[in-house]
């Protein structure tokens, strides 16, 4: 048991640190999966608290290379699910696949999530935020990168409340993009990139790392991000 508020590298598979933290809440736990960096690769770890003050490890959920993991805030049709992000390195894109569990530390049933692919992320994209549950569907803020310039940008899409296999909407342009000057110099320029959001009367606020130096705050209104969005189904 970890006594300290906040997780700390203190194995081998976390030897280069751990980072890009997401917390989904489901009852009284708080569900902590984060980026695991060492000589091995990367991958994900999981960690459980109910208080922010003890921490419980629970070790790797995935093997290198998986990240941008983010695990959805209730069961669906009985099972857990995460949207994940798989990198190949011989054959396929680096892109968000759907995967299903029973407890949360087991994972299987890998679907590439079948969304169409723009030109701002067409080199790669990954999850960002924990889905929001919303009556019109799952909204996903995930991040993604065009291949010119390598800016990473910030999208959305609906995935079916009871399938999430299924996207029923989809912004075919970026709804946050790198522009202010905090988003376009720093430590990795052009870079708008978020691990958290939530829904509070009707308006969505997504914290976000700029450039990899600081974070931000965006908002937006629910309904006329949905408005936004493209049908797919």
């Amino acid at each position: 048991m970890d006594e300290a508020p906040f997780i700390r590298p203190d194995c081998e598979l976390e030897g280069f640190g751990a980072e890009d933290a997401r917390i989904t809440q489901i009852g009284d736990t708080y569900y902590i999966n984060y980026t695991a960096v060492s000589i091995h690769g990367i991958t994900t770890a999981l960690a459980t608290t109910k208080d922010f003050v003890h921490v419980e490890k629970h070790g790797s959920i995935f093997v290198t290379e998986n990240r941008d993991v983010c695990i959805f805030p209730e069961k669906i049709g009985g099972r857990y699910f995460a949207l994940v992000r798989p990198v190949p390195r011989q054959i396929g894109q680096a892109k968000m696949w759907l995967s299903a569990s029973e407890d949360l530390l087991h994972w299987g049933e890998f679907t590439p999530v079948a969304m169409p692919r723009f030109p701002w992320d067409a080199a790669r994209n990954g999850g960002g935020a924990v889905p929001i549950r919303t009556d019109a569907g799952w909204l996903v803020l995930y991040h993604g990168a065009d291949r010119e310039s390598n800016r990473y940008s910030m999208g959305a899409m609906l995935l079916d409340l009871e399938d999430p296999r299924k996207v029923v909407a989809i912004s075919r342009e970026p709804v946050l993009y790198a522009e202010a000057p905090y988003e376009t110099t720093g430590f990795y320029p052009n870079v708008v990139f978020s691990c958290g959001a939530f829904l509070v009367d009707g308006v969505v606020h997504m914290y976000y790392g700029g450039a990899d130096r600081v974070m931000a705050l965006a908002r937006a209104d629910l309904r006329q991000l949905l408005d936004s969005m493209e049908r797919l189904a």
